[in-house]
């Protein structure tokens, strides 16, 4: 983390500036109501990326089963599902992090998050407790101590990482403003967990009409996976493989396909919601 003294109280100053300009430029508001129905040709004409990222796979197998069941074949099972959906539906493209069996460190996937802007990243798991009655799906987004830490690192290590062009155009302007960049970076963090938790609101409306939900509130942790800096990131928990009534649920197509359709449902309400009353472009 980064601290103030004295003899940072221009430079201070100097970045308040930069950044409530910055902020001016790329926060768009609007306080008149909008016709959906002739609006929607308009803002929707940029397609929105999302990576599916389906959880373990190839030497890693993620949770085991009482029947064997591995949660790297569910979580592919449902991914494939889930990307036939959105790329069925103009609105979206999709990236997917695996489309079989293969193994992937997070390290490598992070490393692709990176080098690409995209509007959101969705990694599907599926969870295990050692106590077998605890069922019900779940959302994860990245813990705030954990997104700090990869500011910082970002800032000191000055690794490469690709932020939408508003934000690129003034790092390259301010090159040497650390201050600036932290700032900026704090506040866009603000904005990507306020996204994440608009997403949660959705997902947890479709999900609550098809399947069971262990908690209607997003769980916060330090997941290598959601921690990217420059692109809001959410891990759906499926359901418990160690429990024996969910395990024979996520193990058949139907269900899956109960999954797969629920976080469509909700990812297209959301960004069309959102591309319509906030007039925003994505990607």
């Amino acid at each position: 983390m980064f601290f103030f003294n004295q003899l940072h109280l221009e430079q201070y100053k100097k970045t308040r500036e930069k950044k409530n300009s910055f902020f001016k430029k790329i926060n768009v508001s609007n306080k008149k109501e909008l016709s959906i129905q002739n609006q929607r040709h308009h803002y929707m004409s940029k397609k929105i990326t999302i990576v599916i990222d389906a959880g373990h796979g190839g030497r890693d197998p993620g949770a085991i089963s009482h029947t064997g069941l591995q949660e790297k074949k569910v979580n592919i099972q449902i991914a494939l599902k889930l990307n036939q959906l959105l790329n069925n539906d103009g609105m979206f493209n999709t990236i997917l992090t695996r489309s079989d069996d293969s193994y992937f460190s997070v390290k490598m996937r992070k490393k692709f998050l990176k080098k690409n802007h995209v509007n959101l990243l969705v990694s599907i798991h599926a969870d295990s407790f050692n106590k077998q009655y605890v069922s019900g799906a779940s959302i994860w987004m990245i813990s705030k101590s954990r997104m700090n830490r990869e500011i910082d690192n970002y800032i000191k290590k000055k690794i490469t990482v690709r932020f939408p062009e508003s934000i690129e155009k003034i790092f390259k302007e301010n090159e040497n403003d650390v201050f600036l960049k932290k700032t900026i970076l704090d506040l866009e963090f603000y904005n990507l967990q306020k996204t994440v938790l608009d997403i949660s609101k959705y997902l947890f409306q479709e999900m609550k009409k098809n399947i069971k939900l262990h908690k209607m509130s997003p769980n916060n942790a330090s997941l290598g996976i959601l921690s990217s800096i420059n692109i809001p990131s959410i891990l759906i928990e499926t359901g418990f493989l160690t429990n024996f009534s969910e395990e024979k649920k996520l193990g058949t197509d139907s269900y899956q396909n109960k999954l797969a359709h629920s976080i469509y449902l909700a990812l297209k309400n959301y960004f069309y919601n959102v591309s319509i009353l906030n007039k925003k472009k994505y990607f």
